[in-house]
């Protein structure tokens, strides 16, 4: 008998059993699986916040340009004498303004008569300067005006006649919404009007 003592021992070179290669297959597929899952997390989580975001941007380019109408309502340099709030309602508001000086608040170029309107149905914003309304805000829940005279008293019988539109001095802007996966939001505004 030959002794193997002296020999340094062959590795086993057979490759890998088809057990081997079903354990192996099956670790991959287990690692991929969770690799997967987690960016398409990620992915529907960077969606969800991207839309979040871009709703809220525009809620907020909304409420600037709410905002600087709103203040700018009853611009008149040459005291041609016309209402600065031309239609006051819960979800309606009508601001006027003489931005060119011309004695007239009826322009388009620049907008001197802009009216916000919200539709429960339909849940939207829009605004009209004269030419046909535009959709400026979709997918809200609720959009109101409120009304304060000098006082800071709300004026609360709507719609406002024209007396007491005569006395507005500050609008307040509530709008709620819906983003992206059910999310409200909500941005509230009291503005101030300059010429008045």
């Amino acid at each position: 008998m030959k002794d193997n003592a002296g020999f340094g021992t062959h590795a086993d070179r057979r490759g890998m059993t088809l057990v081997e290669l079903m354990i192996a297959l099956l670790v991959f597929g287990i690692v991929m699986s969770v690799v997967f899952g987690f960016m398409v997390g990620s992915r529907d989580s960077y969606e969800e916040t991207r839309g979040r975001a871009r709703y809220q941007q525009g809620i907020r380019a909304a409420f600037s340009l709410l905002t600087t109408e709103v203040r700018s309502a009853g611009c008149d340099p040459t005291q041609a004498g016309f209402e600065r709030v031309a239609a006051a309602a819960a979800t309606q508001l009508r601001c006027q303004s003489d931005l060119n000086a011309d004695g007239d608040a009826t322009d388009t170029a620049p907008d001197e008569s802009v009216t916000y309107t919200f539709n429960a149905g339909t849940g939207e914003l829009s605004r009209d300067n004269g030419t046909g309304p535009i959709i400026i805000l979709r997918e809200l829940e609720n959009c109101t005006f409120t009304y304060y005279d000098g006082d800071g008293n709300v004026l609360n019988t709507l719609p406002l006649g024209a007396t007491d539109r005569a006395r507005v001095r500050e609008v307040e802007i509530d709008i709620n919404g819906v983003a992206a996966e059910g999310d409200t939001v909500r941005y509230a505004t009291r503005i101030a009007m300059r010429n008045g």
